[in-house]
């Protein structure tokens, strides 16, 4: 939690390998790089972290390209999407959409729409469907919600819950205080770059929270 502008969305890019950073990361007891050529997206994926990113148009989409392609975007190195080591399945990619779309309610289910013509809330579904559907150990979602509709809320909510309730592991972060209040099981407060507390959601409020993201403790 916290207000906009106090260090998550650089946690969230040092989390993900887009940036580097000092320091190390713990992953189920192992140590992932952060620092040398390996400290990448591309080795974030093979560690079973999946990313879904606080803007789905600048870095979780490529707009004018179709939803089938952006369906595979980070994963298209995958042997399932290979019919051999020079070409791709695109009519296996194409059916898996499909698929994905019916499964994540995104309309119109159409592979070949571009990512442009969605809606902001069926933009939102597609990354989501892209990243939950490849079982990750570990989910990281940055404003799982912003700029779309009640319905796509409601629904991007319930299929979070879903994935914690199998066992993985989901660090949200979030602006809207009562989403993390009805979501997290734990919550961390950040305030000018920095952890000002860590508060269980049943022993804690939004008037405290509201206080911690003050920089009040």
């Amino acid at each position: 939690a916290g207000v906009a502008g106090n260090g998550q969305s650089e946690l969230l890019e040092v989390l993900t390998g887009i940036k580097n950073a000092t320091g190390s990361i713990e992953i189920v007891g192992d140590t992932a790089q952060s620092t040398n050529k390996t400290a990448n997206a591309k080795s974030r994926r093979e560690t079973g972290i999946s990313h879904v990113p606080e803007d789905r148009q600048k870095l979780g989409l490529v707009m004018d390209y179709a939803a089938w392609e952006n369906m595979v975007f980070g994963y298209h190195g995958s042997i399932e999407y290979k019919t051999n080591r020079f070409f791709m399945n695109n009519s296996y990619m194409k059916h898996q959409t499909l698929r994905r779309m019916q499964k994540f309610d995104i309309r119109p289910c159409n592979p070949n729409l571009q990512a442009k013509n969605f809606s902001g809330g069926n933009q939102q579904k597609l990354v989501l469907a892209r990243e939950i559907e490849q079982n990750p150990d570990i989910l990281i979602i940055g404003q799982p919600t912003r700029g779309v509709d009640i319905g796509a809320i409601e629904f991007i909510h319930k299929r979070l819950i879903e994935l914690r309730d199998t066992g993985k592991g989901i660090l949200l972060v979030s602006v809207e205080l009562d989403e993390i209040l009805s979501l997290s099981d734990r919550m961390l407060v950040m305030f000018d770059g920095e952890i000002m507390g860590e508060r269980v959601a049943s022993d804690t409020n939004e008037k405290e929270l509201g206080l911690l993201m003050a920089g009040i403790t």
